[in-house]
Formats: C-alpha cells, sequence, structure tokens
C-alpha cells in the first residue's frame, strides 16, 4: 500500500520522506508492467503461430473435402451433357470466312473450361459446345 495512493485524492504535499519511497514503489511497478508486456508479447507470438496451424488445417480439410464431393463421381459423359445444356444458347458458329481476329468463343464454354483440369478437359473433348 502506497502512501501517495492517500495522496492522489486529496490536497496533501507529498514529505520529503515520502518521496524515496514512492519512487521505489513507481520503480517496482514500472518492473511490473514491463514483465505484463513481455508476457503478452509471448501470448501474442503463441496465438499467432496458432492462427497459422488453423489456417493451414482448414486449407488441408478444404482441399481434402473436395475428394469426397458427388461431383468427382459424375461421368464425363453426363458431365458434358450438363455443360451442353449451360452453353446452348452460347454456342459458336464457326464460318470459314470469318477472319482469326473475330473468331470468339462465348463465355459459358470459357468459364468451364477453367473451373479444374477435368473439367476443362471434358469441355475441350465434346466438340457440342464449340
Amino acid at each position: 500500500n502506497s502512501p501517495s495512493r492517500d495522496m492522489l485524492h486529496s490536497t496533501r504535499v507529498s514529505s520529503e520522506s515520502d518521496i524515496p519511497q514512492m519512487k521505489q514503489v513507481l520503480a517496482e511497478s514500472l518492473v511490473d508492467l514491463a514483465k505484463y508486456d513481455a508476457h503478452i508479447e509471448r501470448l501474442m507470438g503463441i496465438v499467432a503461430e496458432l492462427q497459422q496451424k488453423r489456417a493451414d488445417l482448414k486449407k488441408y480439410v478444404d482441399e481434402h473435402r473436395s475428394l469426397l464431393s458427388s461431383m468427382r463421381r459424375f461421368p464425363p459423359e453426363i458431365l458434358g451433357e450438363i455443360f451442353g445444356f449451360c452453353c446452348s444458347e452460347y454456342g459458336l458458329s464457326v464460318n470459314r470466312e470469318i477472319s482469326l481476329e473475330d473468331f470468339q468463343v462465348d463465355p459459358p464454354t470459357l468459364i468451364l473450361s477453367q473451373i479444374c483440369s477435368r473439367w476443362r478437359d471434358i469441355v475441350i473433348s465434346s466438340p457440342s459446345l464449340w
């Protein structure tokens, strides 16, 4: 219990004899404060490390959860049919008189081909989509 605590809420002026004790209490408090800061910094480092490990594990879970996706079990022929319905109104008409600059592929076909390598293979091997 510091004599200065009582003085904080009074008009009393500290005496010369109180000053060394107040300085001692203040110095000890600053040491304790530094210890708390160091401890908090260590804990924040631990929290950051745990957050990174959690993020890595979540990524692993998400990637491996996709292995169980029912989409992976659809035969390529069925996916090709589904893709055909998606692209049916956007089909690409090939006109031999069109210059290469005017040759365009409509977005649904391109979008489907960019989902994953399996879908790209299906899109590329399905002439009806082009």
